[in-house]
């Protein structure tokens, strides 16, 4: 009879074993795939940091890259003349330490063209300054090169923003209101340079005909190799 006992209470125990195993597997199974879970949840947290990342990368480079503030349009509430030509005038540059003075003449078409045209000696034009509402072209004839850039490429480089306006302005024998005590001036990351007018009286609304140099014979260069 003990024996009957005893075989009985070792099939109880097997069969609380092999519960107590199938419970410990289920378990088991279950801690895995709930790993499983949360390594798939922690790559795809890392991924989401990774493209987080690369977005305040690309942020802070378009944030370098491009000016601070938008480059201003002025309002033009009015017109005080179509066509401008000033002769005789003179005009005091510094480039640095080192100032350079010259006579220069202008012509304007008020939202057309400004040209300045500098001439050293024996009224020969040496260099030449052309803006249009769009852009600004510096022509050395002498070196037989040219510049040239957009406003909103140039104001990425200088301070205060250049504009159409201040050298539609200097063509008709004023002032730029940016200028102070009468003279402008522009500073870049490399140096300053400063223009200084003597003016004479212009002639205004006469008819003028006057286009862009063909700078076809004459090497482009970087605008901001100009600047340093």
């Amino acid at each position: 009879m003990k024996r009957y006992t005893y075989i009985l209470i070792a099939c109880v125990l097997v069969m609380s074993s092999c519960k107590t195993t199938q419970q410990l597997t289920r378990m088991e199974q279950q801690q895995l795939l709930l790993t499983q879970k949360l390594d798939e949840m922690s790559h795809k947290m890392d991924s989401v940091q990774q493209q987080l990342t690369a977005v305040k990368r690309q942020l802070n480079e378009l944030s370098q890259t491009q000016p601070e503030e938008s480059t201003p349009t002025p309002l033009v509430t009015k017109r005080d003349w179509n066509t401008c030509v000033m002769r005789g005038a003179k005009a005091k540059v510094t480039l640095g330490s080192k100032s350079y003075s010259s006579s220069c003449s202008t012509q304007a078409v008020w939202d057309t063209l400004v040209v300045i045209s500098i001439t050293p000696a024996f009224g020969i034009e040496a260099f030449r300054v052309e803006a249009t509402p769009r852009d600004i072209t510096v022509i050395n004839k002498a070196a037989k090169e040219y510049y040239r850039a957009t406003y909103a490429e140039l104001n990425t480089e200088v301070r205060p923003f250049v504009t159409f306006a201040d050298l539609r302005s200097l063509a008709s024998g004023k002032t730029p209101a940016s200028a102070k005590n009468g003279v402008l001036t522009y500073t870049a990351k490399n140096g300053s340079a400063s223009l200084q007018m003597t003016y004479t009286t212009p002639t205004f609304n006469q008819p003028l005909s006057i286009t862009r140099l063909d700078v076809k014979k004459y090497t482009k260069k970087d605008f901001k190799t100009l600047l340093k």
